[in-house]
């Protein structure tokens, strides 16, 4: 890894910690003292803030769909392997804060718009398996995109809202439940 992808890689890790700890708020300054860098330095790596956030951002769902995919390659039932797929998230996403949409969506659109554009691509491969279990018999026959968007829904709602949170739910907890409901519905066997 040549020099200038290194110091990226440490920009992004510092960047999800400071904004896992300060959300938009921190600076450039914070993330040039963390990794005892200067200011400048990362200005010749990162133009601006929003650079660095939409970096975060490409690299936080790179590695969720990684994720997936090697979920799908690895052993494992077609039940399992989809609810592990549904519910793949390394711990970067969790610090995408969809509660600060409306920050970003005002100081940072574009990186506003591809956190939306990121939720709502990438489905190809959860999508192929859904069909194949489909075809096999381990679900039963549904609206693909009524699914899709039922999903895209409820993760969005999760990292949006921090109700569950308040109560004692984790986010990962609620996917988990989502997918208990979604593959057992809530009818008494």
């Amino acid at each position: 890894m040549d020099e200038q992808n290194e110091l990226r890689t440490k920009l992004r890790a510092v960047g999800m910690e400071l904004f896992r700890r300060d959300g938009l708020r921190f600076t450039m300054q914070q993330a040039a003292e963390a990794i005892h860098i200067s200011k400048k330095t990362i200005y010749a790596v990162y133009p601006s803030k929003e650079a660095l956030l939409l970096d975060m951002v490409d690299d936080a769902f790179a590695r969720i769909h990684a994720r997936k995919q090697s979920i799908i390659d690895g052993p494992g039932t077609l039940s399992d392997k989809l609810r592990a797929v549904i519910i793949a998230l390394p711990e970067e996403y969790t610090a995408l804060d969809l509660q600060q949409m409306d920050l970003l969506d005002e100081k940072y659109p574009q990186v506003a718009a591809r956190v939306r554009q990121q939720l709502e691509t990438g489905w190809e491969p959860t999508l192929a398996l859904l069909e194949q279990a489909m075809n096999e018999g381990v679900l039963r026959r549904v609206s693909l995109p009524v699914l899709q968007r039922m999903i895209s829904a409820s993760i969005e709602d999760f990292l949006a809202d921090r109700t569950l949170e308040q109560q004692g739910i984790s986010y990962t907890q609620a996917l988990d439940e989502m997918i208990s409901i979604l593959w057992e519905g809530i009818t008494v066997q």
